[in-house]
């Protein structure tokens, strides 16, 4: 199983803004990041959804099992809190047009429901890339949360790294049906985004 290594640094914030900055010196970081030293990263691992962050960063409880940081603070349930970012997608940061759909839809699918994440990179300090399955826990439903975002036009298909050919047709769709942030006439990716 893998050591995902969780710092307060990247639990607390203050406000959105913080969380903002932060996001995005993070992001920098992530797409260069490899697995921890010693670890590989499981297949998936079942989390408890916190909260959104954004519309592509949830706070999750790992179980202690998958943490392997017993120093760490530790959620009501025992669980260690890290943040999850969606793989191959990017969603307008929280003070972009369309940021707070974005992460209220990203808390909407996720809340109440069982997550499967399958992380494809975790780094330092508890984050963790991946895709996640939101799974009704009372019926068989099941939704992939990036997908789900891409299809409601609150995300874009992340060009700076590698995508799926499923995201970019997802993608294209919600341009064709103006869903969500494309009813803009130009929408800003966060990638270009600037204060």
């Amino acid at each position: 199983m893998s050591e995902f290594y969780c710092s307060q640094n990247d639990k607390n914030f203050s406000s959105q803004e913080d969380f903002s900055r932060q996001d995005d010196a993070l992001r920098q970081e992530n797409s260069q990041e490899q697995s921890p030293a010693g670890g590989s990263i499981p297949a998936a691992v079942e989390v408890v959804f916190l909260e959104a962050l954004s519309g592509d960063a949830l706070r999750v409880g790992l179980p202690v099992s998958e943490a392997h940081a017993p120093e760490r603070s530790r959620t009501a349930d025992g669980r260690i809190p890290a943040v999850v970012y969606l793989w191959g997608i990017q969603a307008p940061r929280p003070d972009q047009p369309f940021g707070a759909a974005a992460t209220e839809a990203a808390g909407r699918i996720c809340k109440g429901k069982r997550l499967r994440v399958a992380a494809r990179r975790a780094g330092p300090e508890g984050r963790i890339t991946g895709s996640v399955v939101a799974e009704g826990e009372e019926t068989s439903e099941r939704q992939d949360v990036g997908r789900a975002l891409i299809r409601l036009g609150l995300a874009w298909q992340d060009q700076r790294g590698p995508s799926s050919a499923q995201l970019r047709s997802l993608e294209q769709k919600a341009r064709r049906e103006e869903a969500g942030l494309w009813q803009q006439e130009a929408p800003t990716p966060p990638w270009a985004w600037r204060e």
